[in-house]
């Protein structure tokens, strides 16, 4: 099938056995392309009193064509989206219908919600979202990590859920280029000499490649892979994650890094946003307290899970359990300090900070989050609980 147009889109739709009882009227049915985003084709469908979205799965990435892609990675996401579904319902996108052979899915129009990263870059304060996007993360990966899930069945599952393609995406993207002169790499020009310094740092390479290697072959859970401000949708009373089409079984860390570096990506970038000292100290505060929820919030109920539904008689050591979160933290330290260095100085910025307009405030905003990457990746093997991590973000 060819990608699809606004036109297109509409008339697909239109043609599906759901929209009859879905819509109103279905003829009345039009389309409008939604641009956010880097990988799929997203198109709004509506009647005028209802709409879904409908999503492309394309060999290539639409933003960036040059990057070639697996259209299988559509059937993976909404199986991640059936998983996620059964543990975690509250914080999980529905589908109405997939076309397998063309590799779209129709899913619910989240047109009360607002891309969690537009909303921090205008200061909205969420209260309810550390402590959703903490269940979320517990229950998923618990539930899908060796601590529940038969050894048999879950080594029948890593299979499925191998997809090369994304992962070496990630491996170059994240844990190689940022870290050595290449082309893909791009930063604030007043930048150059300090960047020039992080190529020069063998010491922080060689940290980064533990991680890497660790990323390649620590299959702990069933992981999003790409858990950011900008895959989640939410308002006051509602959170959902979006789009795991990056999903692999994976060291439980990285979703947990991924999501606290993105906030702290927003804290460095309050520098060229917040219109006063004072509104950005306000703001860089409930960041930090919200990125304390999520970890505390993840803790409890990972460890509720733990006690109610473990196969305990294989990790019967209360010792062990409590290694196995202090070594989350660490991880969750170091992943996130891979995706801070990639969003502010290798191909896929974020819009938080590229969305400064002076160059200098832009600067001071990317070696902000550079140095909280930095003091994470360099000292997460001292980090004991969430106040550890979280002194290293805060300025005085």
């Amino acid at each position: 099938m060819e990608a699809l147009t606004s036109t297109t889109a509409a008339t697909y739709v239109r043609g599906l056995p759901f929209a009859h009882t879905f819509f109103t009227d279905p003829s009345q049915l039009s389309a409008t392309a939604i641009t956010e985003g880097n990988i799929n084709l997203i198109f709004r469908v509506g009647d005028g009193s209802k709409s879904v979205l409908v999503k492309q799965a394309l060999p290539y990435s639409w933003r960036y064509p040059e990057f070639k892609l697996p259209v299988e990675r559509a059937d993976l996401e909404y199986e991640m989206l059936q998983i996620e579904a059964r543990h975690c319902p509250g914080q999980t996108l529905r589908v109405y219908f997939y076309d397998q052979p063309n590799h779209i899915q129709v899913v619910e129009d989240l047109n009360q919600h607002l891309v969690m990263r537009a909303g921090m870059i205008r200061r909205i304060k969420y209260p309810l979202v550390a402590r959703h996007i903490g269940t979320f993360m517990a229950r998923t990966l618990f539930y899908t990590s060796d601590l529940f899930l038969p050894s048999a069945e879950k080594k029948a599952m890593q299979p499925r859920f191998m997809n090369p393609v994304m992962r070496k995406l990630q491996e170059d993207l994240v844990f190689t280029q940022p870290y050595l002169p290449h082309a893909n790499n791009r930063w604030t020009k007043v930048n150059d000499g300090w960047v020039q310094a992080i190529y020069a740092d063998d010491a922080l390479r060689a940290e980064m490649f533990t991680l890497k290697e660790r990323y390649m072959t620590h299959a702990q859970a069933l992981i999003h892979n790409d858990l950011h401000s900008g895959s989640i949708m939410l308002n006051e009373h509602e959170t959902k994650v979006i789009d795991p089409e990056f999903a692999f079984f994976g060291p439980i860390g990285h979703d947990i890094g991924s999501y606290l570096a993105n906030l702290v990506l927003n804290y460095a970038a309050q520098e060229g946003h917040a219109p006063t000292n004072a509104e950005r100290a306000d703001y860089r505060s409930w960041i930090v307290a919200s990125m304390r929820e999520t970890w505390m919030t993840f803790e409890a109920e990972f460890l509720r899970c733990w006690e109610c539904d473990c196969l305990h008689d294989e990790w019967p050591s209360p010792m062990f359990r409590q290694r196995h979160l202090r070594q989350f933290l660490q991880d969750a330290a170091g992943f996130g300090a891979a995706e801070i260095y990639r969003r502010a100085i290798g191909l896929a910025h974020v819009v938080d900070i590229d969305s400064i307009a002076d160059d200098m405030t832009r600067a001071q905003a990317e070696r902000i989050a550079c140095d909280v990457a930095y003091r994470w990746l360099m000292r997460r093997s001292s980090f004991t609980t969430i106040d550890d991590v979280l002194s290293q973000v805060i300025i005085n």
